[in-house]
C-alpha cells in the first residue's frame, strides 16, 4: 500500500482543538495525507481575542522540523502563526535547504501581539523572509494590508504581495450587501479568477487553517496550485457548511463531513470542479 503524502505543518497549538495544529491534522487526514505537526507557539485558550501566546524556542522549532524533514518524505510545508520573529528566521533557514517543497502560508495575525518584543516585527519578517519562498499565501484583505503597505486598491495590495516573489495569493473577503463570501486568486500577472461562495459561511474557529491546509494537502497529492486552490475551497465550503458548535462562541468546521451520514450534500460550491 502506498504511503500517504506527508505535510509538515508549523503553527500554534490551540487547546480547544478547533484551530491551529489540530485543524491541520484533521484536514490533512480528511484529505488522505499525514500531518507532521511542529509547534511554533502555545496558546492559553481557544479564544484568539483573549489568548496569551508563548512562542516556542526557535532552536526547538528547528529541531522539530529538521527531525521530520530528514526522516520523512515531505510533499508540502504549511506555515501558520510563527510565534516570533526568531521563529520566522528559523523557518527561513530550514526552507533554504528544501527549495523544491511547496510552501503554503497563512499569517494568522489574529494571534499577533504588536506590543510584544518577540512579535512586533513579525509582519516585516514574514514579508522579507517567507513570502519570497511561498507558493500560495492565503489571507484576508486586512491581513494583506499588514503585510504590505501598498493599499490604494485591492489589486495594488495583491500586486505588492506577488511582487515579493509569492507565486499565488488567495485573498478572502466578505461581501456584506450580497451576503456572500468572495475569494480571489492572483499571480504575478494579476487577477486570475474570482470565486464567489454562494452563501456567506459562518465565521468559524479554524476556517482559514482548514482552507490553507487543504491547499497544502492537495499539493501533496501533486495537484497543481490553481487546481489545489479550487478544490480546497470546495472542501472548506462543505466543512464550514456542516460546522458544529463545540464552544468558545464560534462554530468549528466539520472536517470529516463526508463521513457523517447525517450531512446532506450541499448545492453549488465556489468552484465549478466539485470534487475534493
Amino acid at each position: 500500500m502506498q504511503n500517504p503524502p506527508v505535510i509538515l505543518s508549523l503553527s500554534a497549538l490551540d487547546p480547544s482543538g478547533c484551530g491551529g495544529l489540530q485543524a491541520d491534522i484533521e484536514t490533512a487526514a480528511s484529505l488522505g495525507c499525514h500531518c507532521a505537526p511542529v509547534a511554533t507557539a502555545l496558546c492559553s485558550t481557544g479564544s484568539s481575542s483573549t489568548a496569551e501566546v508563548l512562542a516556542v524556542d526557535s532552536t526547538l522549532v528547528i529541531e522539530q522540523a529538521r527531525s521530520v524533514l530528514e526522516d520523512m518524505s515531505v510533499k508540502a510545508i504549511k506555515v501558520g502563526f510563527a510565534g516570533s520573529v526568531a521563529n520566522v528566521e528559523a523557518i527561513h533557514s530550514i526552507l533554504q535547504d528544501y527549495p523544491s517543497i511547496p510552501l503554503i502560508m497563512h499569517p494568522a495575525f489574529c494571534l499577533w501581539d504588536k506590543d510584544s518584543s518577540e512579535q512586533a516585527d513579525l509582519p516585516a519578517a514574514l514579508s522579507a523572509l517567507l513570502l519570497p519562498q511561498a507558493c500560495v499565501l492565503v489571507t484576508s484583505l486586512e491581513e494583506a494590508h499588514i503585510l504590505v503597505k501598498v493599499s490604494d486598491t485591492v489589486d495594488a495590495t495583491a500586486q505588492g504581495i506577488t511582487n515579493s516573489g509569492c507565486q499565488y495569493l488567495l485573498l478572502n473577503e466578505t461581501l456584506p450587501k450580497e451576503q456572500k463570501f468572495q475569494a480571489t486568486l492572483y499571480d504575478a500577472k494579476g487577477l486570475i479568477k474570482h470565486y464567489l461562495w454562494d452563501q456567506a459561511p459562518p465565521t468559524c474557529h479554524g476556517s482559514t487553517s482548514t482552507l490553507t491546509m487543504a491547499i497544502a494537502a492537495l499539493q501533496g497529492h501533486d495537484c497543481p496550485p490553481q487546481a489545489a486552490v479550487e478544490q480546497a475551497q470546495n472542501y472548506a465550503w462543505q466543512a464550514l457548511a456542516a460546522a458544529r458548535q463545540l464552544g468558545f462562541g464560534k462554530p468549528t468546521p466539520h472536517r470529516f463531513f463526508w463521513a457523517d451520514k447525517n450531512i446532506d450534500q450541499p448545492g453549488a460550491m465556489p468552484s465549478g470542479n466539485r470534487t475534493h
